[in-house]
Order: structure tokens, then sequence, then C-alpha cells
């Protein structure tokens, strides 16, 4: 049976990173919105290193101090809450870790898991997007060949959350010549190997605090021990950090969507029209009750997911559905806001405003919404 109320233990660290959000990652994240495209923000990398964060993700005999999946939804909501890019920085050492975690071997966790650790506020970047590739992951024009015992890379990756500034660089490529899936292969980057370069930063609409560019791969050497699994592994490895990811992905989306449905909640009680505030408005007051209960609804999609994933059961269509049901209630949830806070919520800074930008990202990223209904409807 699947509980909905939360542990002490859950309680605790829900509570610690919502004060977390609000006063620290918040304020902040207006502030990154409205700058020039630039790196991780100092002070977000600090929250990294001082909040211990990748230790999260990591198991305890590599150093790490792992959260169940319920409690990690709960800590991604939080994050969301706070800044849906901030979040989408940390998603992305996620997914990297995750690659390590499902196929990795022993030496490379060993030797990749420590770089991700304090002292510093250190991330990792995940490199599957590929500028004409958009949500086809079957096959890559990043390619590889194999000269010994050593791979030759070569290609482009782009747009690439962290790049430039990630401890390594978790790589999808085809084999030269090949372009299916049983071509595949993943990789192991370090930063600074020889060959590697990064664009400019992107200036991008959304998510503005996770600075994305394209990450170029040129005779970049690979040694054989830096290929995660098996030669032609690559797709199968990709589907099933996808299935994890798209569950921690759609609790951000609630978290952003919790905070527009706060904000449109509060400013619907303080703004007075006609000596009465428009929340008594039957139109305001049920457009906000309809998005409580949306609210409620895809939080319980996302904890459904990640219980299955504790569970060790087959949790893809669960993914899917709260990945494309939270997405599309994160931009519901800005539009009704931006429209009832009407020009205050229009105008910049604005915090309605920034959140409404960031809610478009995730109908696309992961999988757009239209790949979840292929995957939802193909297990109908």
């Amino acid at each position: 049976m699947i509980s909905l109320e939360p542990t002490e233990k859950q309680l605790a660290l829900q509570e610690h990173f919502r004060r977390l959000a609000v006063k620290r990652l918040q304020p902040r994240s207006i502030l990154i919105d409205a700058a020039k495209p630039a790196c991780v923000d100092r002070d977000y990398s600090a929250v990294i290193a001082q909040e211990n964060l990748n230790a999260f993700l990591i198991p305890e005999e590599y150093g790490g101090k792992p959260l169940d999946w319920t409690s990690l939804a709960i800590l991604f909501e939080e994050l969301g809450a706070g800044c849906a890019g901030f979040a989408a920085v940390y998603a992305q050492t996620f997914h990297s870790i995750a690659a390590l975690l499902i196929g990795g071997s022993e030496e490379q966790k060993k030797r990749f898991f420590p770089l991700l650790l304090p002292p510093g506020g250190h991330v990792a970047s995940f490199c599957v997007t590929e500028e004409r590739s958009g949500s086809n992951t079957s096959s890559f024009s990043t390619v590889f060949s194999r000269k010994g015992k050593t791979f030759i890379l070569n290609g482009d990756k782009e747009p690439i959350i962290n790049a430039g500034q990630s401890r390594f660089y978790v790589v999808w490529a085809n084999e030269e010549g090949s372009r299916n899936r049983a071509g595949i292969s993943t990789f192991l980057v370090p930063a600074k190997t020889a060959g590697l370069g990064f664009g400019p930063y992107h200036d991008k609409p959304g998510f503005r605090a996770a600075p994305t560019a394209a990450v170029h791969f040129r005779n970049v050497r690979i040694p054989e021990r830096n290929m995660i699994g098996p030669e032609g592994s690559g797709y199968l490895l990709l589907m099933q950090i996808l299935d994890w990811g798209r569950a921690l992905g759609a609790a951000i989306a609630v978290g952003l969507a919790r905070t527009a449905i706060e904000e449109a909640i509060r400013f619907a009680k303080q703004r007075v029209i006609l000596k009465r505030p428009i929340i008594r408005n039957q139109s305001i007051a049920f457009i906000l009750a309809d998005l409580a209960t949306e609210l409620e609804a895809a939080r319980a999609l996302v904890w459904r997911a990640c219980r299955l994933i504790d569970l060790g059961k087959d949790h893809t269509v669960a993914s899917s559905m709260a990945k494309l049901y939270a997405s599309e209630l994160a931009v519901r949830a800005t539009t009704e806001g931006l429209l009832i806070l009407g020009q205050s919520g229009y105008k910049r800074p604005s915090l309605m405003d920034k959140l409404h930008r960031d809610a478009q990202a995730f109908r696309i990223a992961e999988g757009t919404s239209h790949v979840q209904k292929l995957i939802i409807s193909g297990q109908l």
C-alpha cells in the first residue's frame, strides 16, 4: 500500500528545504533571471556544497547519504518551488549519477562519485541532446571509433546543462557507420580532457539559472575503462535513466506549480476591488480551486511513480503519467496566475512572469508531452 502521509524524517527534510527555497533560492533566482547568461551562480554552487546535495544521490559505500525515492521527490519539489533552474542543474547531476548507478562498474563508481562530493559544489552533465535529434534518441550524429584500447569521440551535443563546469560528462554516441540503437554506447569524459570544448551560453526565455551551451568533441580519446556497460548497451541504459528522471522532473514541476498557485492565492486575497478581495469572486475562486485540486493529484502521481521505483516494480508508465500531468499543470498554473495578477504579474521583475517562462521547458525536457502520451498509450 502506498502511503500519502510523509514520515517525520520526510517532514523534517521538507521543512528544511522549504525554508531554504523561500529565503535563499527564490530571491536569488529573480536576480539570476534578469542577468546575462552565465555559469552556475556561485550562491547556488554554495548551496550544493553546504547542503551536501549530491550525497543524497550516491550510495553510502561511495561516501553518500542516499534518500529513498519518495524523499527525493519531496526534495526535488522544494528545490523546484525555489528555483526550477537550480533544480535542473541538480537534476543534470542526478542523471549523470544514475548512469553510473545503473550501468557503471565498481571501478568507475569509485573514481567518479568522489568528484561530486564536498568540499566543492560540484556538478556533472548528461550529454544526450543534439541540435537536430530532438526527441529521437535512437541514433546520434556524435560518433565513436575504436583505436586499440581507446575510443575516439567526435561530434556535438546541444543544449547541455552545466556545460563547461562539470567534473565529468556522460556522453551517448553511435559507432561510426552505425545509425541504429544497437550501435549506441555511453562514455565518461572527465573535465579538461583534450579535445573537449564548449560554445557560448544560450540566452533562453526560461530556466535561466541553468546554464546551457554546446559541448564539442574533437578527436577526444577515451580509454576503454571509461565506457559504461558493454559496447552497444547505451540505448537501453538511456531509457532506464529517463524513466527515473521523469519522475523527479515531475516533482520539480509540482514545486513550480505550487509556488505559482500560492502566489496567485496570496494576490487574490490582497487585491480588493469594489470593497472585497477578488478571491471572493467565483470566477477567480473556481480557477484556484481547480488548480489546488490538480496540484494534489500531480503530487500523488509523482509519489506513486517514486514508490514503484523503491519497490523495484515497473514504473515506466507511472513516470510518464507524472511527468505529463505535472508539466501541463505547471503551464496552466502559471498562465492562470498571470491572468489573476494582471499587470503586476506581467511586468518585470515578477516572480509569476519567471515561473511562466520556466514552466514551458517542462513540456519539452526529457521527452515532450507528445512523447509521454506515446509511451502511455503504447501500454493501454
